[in-house]
Formats: structure tokens, sequence, C-alpha cells
């Protein structure tokens, strides 16, 4: 399908479970990865979802996985039009609107900006907080620009989940095509992103600079903010457990149609607890 002339790659799981006692049956579920991640992310959560009896809808947002990447569009303005266009293209009657991650940021957008669309919006470890509360530009700039790894061999880039997250996550198969799913391999086997440094950090300067929290306090419809948080305990070497604390309190204080619950995992929680977030998802679908 195409938003405003981009082409945007579309994933459908239909529901093929009957829905639970008080939930519509043409409930869905618009499900939103993040920055350079793609569709796949929700490749564990989506046949739960559809055996829940909810239909489950995923799409590469523009410059990522296997949607067109024009040279500019890469704003809220964009990103939110283009959410909107998937649930109208496919008939989405107010759907659950999950954004992972900056796909949290898009859902944000969307339901402060198109509310009609909309009926919950769960925001899955993003979209709570203000980045330059955090970081001035030139740092953000800095800090997040992402590594070079184009060249790199498909071993060598599938060697660095299976050796620094091996003790959260389980490498599958299934979980190495996703992680596959963010790249493009040529003839020769080596790597090249999909999304350019360049695009990429257009999309981390508009995250800078957008007010998070201030749209929470505007939005109307239901809203989950679902934070992941690490097993108690753990280090927290750079005070950023403490920052999400903080930014916890924050949002619990807007109150409704705000909520705000803890889910404890990585921050690719759709992979490693898919089942969890699974379950959150059915339950905001039950609530809208």
């Amino acid at each position: 399908m195409e938003s405003d002339g981009v082409r945007l790659h579309v994933r459908d799981w239909p529901a093929t479970g009957r829905p639970t006692t008080g939930r519509r049956a043409d409930r869905a579920a618009l499900l939103v990865h993040g920055l350079a991640s793609s569709s796949h992310i929700w490749d564990l959560v989506a046949p739960k979802l559809a055996h829940a009896g909810v239909r489950a809808v995923a799409y590469d947002q523009r410059g990522h996985g296997e949607s067109a990447k024009p040279p500019s569009g890469y704003g809220f303005d964009e990103t939110a039009a283009d959410a909107a266009a998937v649930i109208r293209a496919l008939r989405l009657r107010r759907p659950v609107v999950v954004g992972h991650s900056w796909g949290a940021n898009v859902a944000l957008e969307l339901a402060v900006r198109r509310p009609r669309l909309v009926g919950t919006a769960v925001l899955l470890d993003g979209g709570f907080t203000r980045m330059r509360d955090q970081f001035d530009w030139p740092t953000a700039r800095r800090e997040l620009e992402p590594p070079n790894i184009d060249g790199m061999t498909v071993e060598d880039f599938l060697a660095w989940p299976r050796i620094h997250l091996a003790e959260v996550l389980t490498i599958t198969p299934e979980i190495e095509q996703v992680f596959l799913s963010l790249v493009r391999v040529d003839a020769s086997g080596r790597i090249h992103r999909r999304l350019p440094v360049r695009k990429h950090m257009r999309i981390v300067r508009a995250i800078w600079e957008q007010d998070a929290p201030g749209l929470l306090r505007r939005v109307s419809v239901p809203t989950l903010v679902l934070a992941v948080r690490s097993v108690p305990g753990a280090p927290d070497p750079a005070g950023l457990v403490e920052e999400r604390r903080r930014a916890a309190r924050a949002v619990r204080e807007i109150g409704p149609p705000v909520r705000f619950e803890w889910i404890e995992g990585i921050h690719d929680v759709p992979l490693q607890r898919p089942a969890a977030v699974a379950r959150r998802i059915i339950d905001s679908a039950r609530r809208s």
C-alpha cells in the first residue's frame, strides 16, 4: 500500500481464534516497530494475538524493512500519517495501536492527532520520556549515532546477539531471521543497513525535539505506558533506571486515560517475552 506516494510493506495475521467474552469480534491491533528495526520484531507476538481473536497488522515504517526509502519525510508529521494510512487502507476499526521504542512515539503522535482512528494506545518502552531532558543535541548526535556495520559478514553480524544477548534471549533460527530483516545481504554474504545513518539521525532528531510527556497530558484515548525494567537489583551505572523511575512517577501523576505499568525484560521484550507482551495487548483490546 502507499502513504502519500511512499510504498509501505504491510503484513496481516487474521484472527484465527474466537474473541473472549466482551471483546468485539472485529478487534485489531496495529503493531509499529522501533528505529532501525522492522515489522519482524512482532513475529512472535502477532500469532498469539491472532490465536486469541485479535487481528494483528504490522508494517515496515518508511526507510525500514521492505518499505520505500524516500529521501525526506522522517518526522512525526509523516510517520503518524503513515500509521493512519495503514489503518484506513486495511479498514481497521479503532484498533489497539501498539508502538515499540520509537514506534511508541509514533503511536502517541497518532493518538493525539487522530484520536478517532485509535481505540487504545500501548506505548511499549518508549513515548514517555523527553530525550532533550537527558542530552543536548550535540551530545545526543554523538552518543546515538549507530555504528558502521556495512560490509560486515552475515556470520559476524549474527555473532553479536549470540554473544551479547545469550544470557537474556534464546537465539533461535526464527530470531536470527528477525535480526537479518534489519539489513540487506549482498551476493558476497555481506550486510548493508537498510536505513542509512543520515536518515537514522533525522529520526533521532525528531525524537529529541518531541515533547512526549506533554503529548501524554493531551491524549484523549485510553493509553497504556508499558515500560521495561530489568530484574530488581541489577546494576544502574549510568543512573538510567532511576531516570526511568522518575519518568514513571510523572506518567502516573497524569491519571486517566493514561495508565502506567512495568514489564520485566530487555528493551526487545517482544522477542524475549512475546506471550507476556501479547497478554498486555489483549487486555488493552478488551478495555477499549
